[in-house]
């Protein structure tokens, strides 16, 4: 039971800040503050898995059910290549090739499994089958980009009828299988995955260390894969240190709890394979109830898709024994556990949704125009989307309730039943995390940017970690990666905008840190001398003292920017004050 209900009043010593417009005082345009601190100042930016109205408002914590992302990733198998969908437009808003060469060309590509990050990168699997080579990993960047031709602009693919579906003239051209013929800029890079002779890529997943995991069906291994480049990693207890060797089983989709044990499908007798990424053992567990197919964790258990008619099999690793659910028997295919720990499970035509308990919740058909459905995944708003690879969509489900609402156009045979929302990375895999980010506009170009200031009550274990970038012109901030900074320290950046990225990220016991306020100041912010990120009377008396003395380039004490300190630089200071009376 989570324990965040009890940190529903803020500490005594937490106050408010209140800045007066900067316009109003007619500061110097370098000299720029804001706040965030109501409910209405963190509406202004994105909420990922974390809320500013429960169990509290006007201030941020992690949300009591974790949920996925705003956008969900759809790996279209027949034409090698990978959609990106916005769950909140209900729209395709960019379509990346995966593999060189025509759309669908049956050489090589055919792209299934998907692996999400906690900063919602994708990265995506070519299956290879029949191409003789290494299957292709790809990482595709959601909010950031690589200016390959250095011309100031992402060159991405976007949907430029606003139509919501991406046709080959909205993608950017692939031109060979390396980092050299990638022309979208989204896509970070493209690595081939061990040595020739690994073939057929049929499992992908994240550990807690940001480690990839590629599973090789043809040769029965796992190789350990940098999230960075894509470069291999060593792997302890390998074979060579290259790549752990399966013995009576094939990997077939795979998830990795905390403790680091990657668990994986097998689609046949092989059960359910283990696999301690720490040390490099592996094993498996034959499964009671028959074959396998997705594979999902939740609930301190690794659940399968059944395709034996018992929908979904449960396995706990603290008895090592199998369950299954009694309701409901049908034979399943994809599978996903939500932040409640509910059970998802698709039929080859519509989706159930089971209680933890394993008792039936609701059962929904196809929808109109769907046919076969395969993976599902769970979004930002708790919402069901169910992948159709017969008739090329989407179908979206109300999570309370499986209510209809509606079936959307992707690419062809879209094939992918793994997590493409990353729910399972920023709730389970990981301890429950979130983020809340903002863009500030200060007015003028080349503002010089000093500190970060936040306000904060994080529980042991937890943690609250935040970021920034800055650039002249918004539309360049994803060019721009973020910069990991110290509340209240001095960092170097310039730009009109600053995008603040605040991750809060829970303990072990599943206790959110809160985020009252969080204030951006510029450099040299006039009248600061203290540069604590408040302006009260230990600033109004340094600048007293000081009267008829030379400033320096940039001093805080020449509020007036005369090149004098006098008494004016102090009254206008005084207006200035962060609290009344300039109270500390």
């Amino acid at each position: 039971m989570t324990t965040e209900n009890h940190l529903s009043t803020r500490p005594a010593c937490v106050y408010k800040l209140s800045l007066l417009s900067l316009a109003l005082l007619g500061l110097d345009v370098s000299a720029a503050s804001k706040t965030y601190t109501l409910d209405a100042d963190f509406s202004l930016g994105i909420l990922e898995n974390v809320n500013f109205t429960a169990p509290n408002s006007n201030q941020l914590q992690l949300n009591l059910v974790g949920v996925g992302s705003k956008y969900i990733f759809i790996a279209n198998h027949d034409e090698d290549s990978v959609s990106k969908y916005d769950t909140e437009l209900n729209k395709e808003v960019a379509r990346y090739k995966t593999y060189a060469g025509p759309l669908g060309s049956g050489v090589g590509g055919s792209p299934s499994r998907i692996a999400i990050d906690v900063d919602g990168n994708a990265y995506v699997l070519n299956r290879e089958p029949g191409s003789g080579q290494p299957p292709l990993l790809i990482k595709v960047l959601v909010d950031t980009a690589v200016d390959r031709n250095s011309n100031g602009v992402i060159d991405t693919s976007s949907d430029l009828n606003n139509n919501g579906v991406i046709t080959a003239a909205e993608m950017k051209p692939m031109s060979a299988n390396t980092n050299a013929g990638l022309g979208d800029e989204r896509v970070a890079w493209a690595q081939r995955i061990g040595p020739a002779g690994n073939t057929f890529g049929r499992a992908l997943c994240i550990a807690p260390d940001g480690k990839l995991w590629v599973g090789m069906w043809d040769q029965a291994r796992y190789f350990r894969v940098n999230p960075a480049d894509g470069s291999q990693a060593a792997v302890v207890g390998g074979v060579g240190g290259q790549y752990v060797q399966l013995s009576g089983w094939n990997p077939y989709g795979c998830t990795v709890d905390k403790a680091g044990v990657l668990w994986s499908a097998t689609l046949g007798s092989g059960g359910l394979g283990r696999v301690d990424t720490n040390t490099g053992a592996s094993s498996n567990f034959p499964n009671p109830f028959g074959a396998d197919y997705g594979i999902a964790q939740g609930n301190g258990k690794i659940y399968q898709a059944n395709l034996n008619g018992n929908a979904w099999t449960a396995f706990d690793p603290t008895t090592n024994t199998f369950s299954k659910p009694s309701s409901l028997f049908y034979s399943g295919s994809g599978i996903a556990v939500d932040g409640a720990g509910n059970i998802l499970s698709t039929d080859f035509g519509g989706v159930a949704k089971f209680s933890p308990d394993g008792s039936l919740l609701w059962q929904k058909g196809a929808q109109p125009g769907a046919s076969t459905s395969y993976g599902v995944m769970v979004d930002g708003n708790n919402d069901v989307w169910v992948m159709n690879i017969s008739s090329n969509n989407v179908s979206k489900y109300r999570g309370t309730d499986g209510a209809s609402l509606g079936v959307f156009p992707t690419g062809a045979f879209p094939y992918v039943y793994t997590d493409g929302s990353g729910l399972t990375t920023k709730n389970t895999t990981n301890n429950k995390q979130g983020t809340w980010t903002v863009v500030y506009d200060s007015g003028a170009s080349a503002t010089p940017w000093g500190k970060v200031n936040w306000t904060d009550t994080v529980p042991s274990g937890a943690a609250v970690e935040v970021a920034t970038r800055s650039a002249d012109v918004a539309a360049s901030l994803d060019l721009q990666p973020y910069v990991p900074i110290s509340k209240n320290a001095n960092f170097t950046a310039s730009g009109r905008y600053l995008q603040v990225r605040t991750r809060l990220i829970a303990n072990d016991s599943n206790e959110s840190p809160i985020l009252y306020d969080l204030t951006i100041n510029s450099a040299n912010q006039s009248c600061d001398i203290d540069q604590n990120g408040a302006i009260d009377i230990a600033d109004v008396n340094a600048i007293r003292s000081s009267i008829g003395q030379t400033p320096v380039a940039g001093d805080a004490r020449d509020a007036n920017g005369d090149n004098k300190i006098t008494i004016n630089d102090v009254r206008l200071c005084v207006m200035k004050c962060s609290k009344p009376q300039c109270a500390p």
